[in-house]
């Protein structure tokens, strides 16, 4: 196709105008390349643009602003992307890092907050206004203002994220995630909140803090330095705080995932992370058990299969968590 046609095709596509082979088609052309999804990208919001001028005209413009915002949150805007997400995944690898477009769901709130969630088996990265890069694992949600203002740069993460805080000795960077908060001016640094009960914050460069509620309910304040690593327990208000091996726990953002003379119960988190899966492990005896290797594009099966011969352990699926918006119900496995 050529560019004539295709930006023809392309505001047709948005305005869902399109038959349904046409617009499998249009999916496909802007899967196809960077410079495809990008001046997609780029027609998408011209097409916005004057819709909001045509707005404009007929009606008053609170109005007009209104109809824009409802057009970005439509269900046929998340349908359009869905529609992207599920044709790349089908021509490229799996698991690979997508564009922010492509792997993540973007919807705005009160005209200024963002909320950017990466899907199962994918990576999402983002860059915040003040030019701090994150990376959201599989099954990841980050909310953050479209402009940072007053003293802190404040973002709310539910999963898992890698920061690089831009430095900013004056506007301190904080990270809600869960009932917890990590305090940063700059640094580098990982933080695992997938439920409520665990949250893990690893720091590889800099300095950072995690304020929390003890047992008897008091905010108290622990600092790592690089290299370390802590564990909050939100049910007892225990913490722990240890050495961290940082080739394994921030592998995930490579897409891989790094065992090295890791425990069962630490091996199967991570998997479980990156799958939307748990484990039950019914013998204890099993958690004494370590593991060494390195995957990346390989299915659940295969990895569990893995385990299966390199230890004797058995999987069994028994079923799935009741889901919610964050989970989307993960599937169970009993170990034995």
């Amino acid at each position: 196709m050529d560019l004539p046609e295709i930006e023809t095709l392309l505001v047709r596509y948005f305005n869902n105008e399109l038959s349904s082979a046409e617009a499998e088609k249009v999916a496909a052309w802007i899967a196809g390349s960077e410079e495809h999804r990008k001046t997609a990208e780029h027609l998408y919001y011209i097409n916005l643009a004057a819709e909001a001028e045509r707005l404009h005209r007929e009606i008053d413009p609170a109005e007009a602003l209104r109809k824009v915002h409802r057009r970005i949150r439509s269900d046929r805007w998340h349908r359009t992307f869905h529609r992207l997400e599920r044709i790349a995944a089908v021509l490229l690898l799996p698991f690979i890092v997508l564009s922010l477009l492509l792997a993540s769901k973007i919807t705005e709130k009160n005209n200024s907050m963002v909320e950017i969630r990466s899907t199962t088996g994918m990576i999402s990265a983002v860059t915040l206004p003040d030019n701090s890069r994150v990376w959201l694992n599989s099954n990841s949600k980050l909310i953050y203002p479209t402009r940072f203002s007053g003293k802190e740069r404040r973002v709310k993460l539910c999963g898992e994220g890698y920061f690089e805080v831009t430095k900013d000795t004056k506007h301190k960077f904080v990270v809600e995630a869960r009932s917890t908060e990590i305090e940063v001016y700059g640094t580098e640094f990982n933080v695992e909140a997938y439920n409520d009960e665990y949250i893990r914050a690893t720091l590889v460069k800099g300095s950072i803090g995690m304020k929390y509620d003890d047992s008897r309910h008091m905010r108290q304040l622990v600092r790592l330095v690089p290299d370390q690593f802590v564990i909050y327990n939100s049910r007892t208000g225990a913490i722990y705080l240890d050495q961290a091996n940082i080739a394994s726990s921030t592998s995930w953002k490579e897409g891989k995932i790094v065992l090295d003379n890791t425990p069962l119960n630490d091996a199967l988190r991570m998997i479980g992370n990156k799958y939307n899966v748990s484990f039950d492990i019914k013998d204890q005896k099993l958690l004494g058990n370590t593991f060494t290797g390195t995957f990346s594009n390989q299915s659940l099966d295969v990895i569990l299969r893995y385990f299966t011969i390199s230890s004797k352990l058995r999987f069994h699926q028994i079923g799935l968590e009741d889901g919610n918006r964050e989970t989307d119900g993960r599937a169970i496995f009993e170990v034995y």
